[in-house]
């Protein structure tokens, strides 16, 4: 598929990530109707939740005193909530007070009853009116025969360059210069494109000059307070010339967050930042655009104009248990040869399996519950360890920024597997 057959209202959907928000608005404007008390119950909602403010969840305790910069940012995110909230009929207002539709009591009867249903009617209210996740993922295939996309991500440090080596314009230039091959490098190995990256890289030196981060001159000295704004302009320009120059993509980074993010929740795409041998983000669909598709494993969703249909991969455990075994076996030996512990970490184990599986985090979740269950009941080839604990390697920040992973009703972190003999 070379061209859109519809036009995507991409910057249409509002700054929030979490789709349960949805939810908390509208059982708030079930209990209330005034704004004053709707904004009351969203707070308190929102903190039992644990929803961030970013695509992470919060990491404050509860009883944090409440600072007007804060309050500013729940109130501006009931706001985008709201708006998004009526632009799928969700609810309407009536002067200064807010009401349920008929369409915002049905959502919220499909949380209560299943979150999968309740996911599923999400997404075909936005795409209904957006059409954002056939733009994505139709920019995903046209980028890449997998649907690939990677945003590769070298700190100094990352490339051996300390910090503190950073002191005039020639240490900025020689970094950059380091970074351009391996960007080169990345885009070769995994889209299979020679890119000739000269041209933006004097783009983005002349950018930094007119900021007046660097000089002209290759031994004029840095400003200490400069180094993490260099290091971040340098970043984000990268990024947005992937995003927008190599795969074609019409949008700012943000709104590529926000629609990845959702499509994650949503089983439609997959996005992660910590890729075990991949400095960066991937980006992959687990879905298809297709007229039909003869795989049972496949699900239809949605359907465009031109009997273009939306298809998400949805296998049952039944029908993958001895290939899910398998893979989750020999992903954990890839990342113990790496890592050299007993225990890996239970995200990465996560992140390789979707990524070879081509499955959602949702449905990893719900086999590894399968066969974890299967595991203390003896009937499987391999027992599964499974702990809380954080590796010494995992820093807390990393931590905090993955989702977690509950089985047999337990958040857990790390993961051992034998072979039964």
């Amino acid at each position: 598929m070379s061209k859109l057959l519809i036009e995507p209202k991409i910057t249409s959907v509002k700054k929030f990530y979490f789709l349960e928000y949805f939810y908390i608005l509208l059982k708030s404007v079930e209990q209330h109707q005034s704004k004053k008390e709707i904004f009351s119950d969203f707070r308190r909602r929102k903190d039992s939740f644990q929803l961030g403010e970013s695509k992470y969840r919060k990491i404050i305790t509860p009883d944090e005193e409440m600072s007007s910069k804060k309050l500013k940012r729940y109130e501006y995110t009931l706001k985008e909530v709201i708006e998004e909230s009526k632009l799928y009929n969700l609810i309407e207002s009536r002067g200064e007070d807010f009401f349920l539709t008929t369409t915002g009591k049905n959502l919220i009867n499909n949380y209560e009853r299943n979150l999968d249903e309740y996911h599923l009617a999400i997404f075909n209210l936005m795409e209904r009116e957006l059409h954002g996740f056939y733009y994505l993922i139709q920019k995903c295939y046209s980028a890449s025969k997998s649907g690939l996309l990677i945003f590769p991500v070298y700190s100094p440090l990352r490339l051996n360059i300390a910090k503190e080596s950073f002191k005039k314009t020639a240490d900025v230039i020689n970094y950059i210069n380091l970074l351009v091959e391996k960007l080169r490098s990345d885009i070769k190995e995994h889209l299979n494109i020679e890119q000739n990256l000269s041209s933006t890289k004097e783009n983005l030196i002349a950018k930094l000059v007119s900021a007046g981060l660097i000089d002209l001159s290759p031994e004029a000295p840095l400003k200490n307070a400069d180094y993490n704004v260099i290091v971040k302009r340098i970043r984000d320009h990268w990024l947005n010339y992937f995003l927008n120059d190599i795969y074609k993509m019409q949008m700012s980074l943000s709104y590529f967050d926000i629609w990845c993010y959702r499509g994650k929740q949503l089983g439609i795409i997959n996005a992660t930042e910590f890729y075990y041998n991949f400095s960066g983000k991937i980006v992959y669909p687990i879905s298809i655009l297709t007229p039909s598709v003869s795989n049972r494993d496949f699900l239809e969703i949605f359907q465009y104009p031109e009997n273009i249909k939306l298809f998400i991969h949805s296998p049952s455990f039944e029908n993958m248990i001895e290939e899910f075994t398998k893979c989750v076996y020999e992903s954990y030996i890839d990342l113990k040869s790496r890592v050299k512990t007993y225990f890996v970490n239970l995200a990465d184990l996560r992140d390789l399996v979707c990524f070879k599986l081509k499955i959602s985090y949702n449905k990893f979740v719900e086999f590894l519950e399968s066969l974890y269950q299967l595991n203390l009941r003896n009937e499987t080839k391999i027992s599964i360890s499974l702990e809380a604990d954080r590796l010494p390697s995992e820093t807390k920040a990393m931590y905090l920024k993955r989702e977690p992973i509950v089985v047999d009703n337990k958040s857990l972190n790390i993961i051992a597997i034998d072979i039964k003999k």
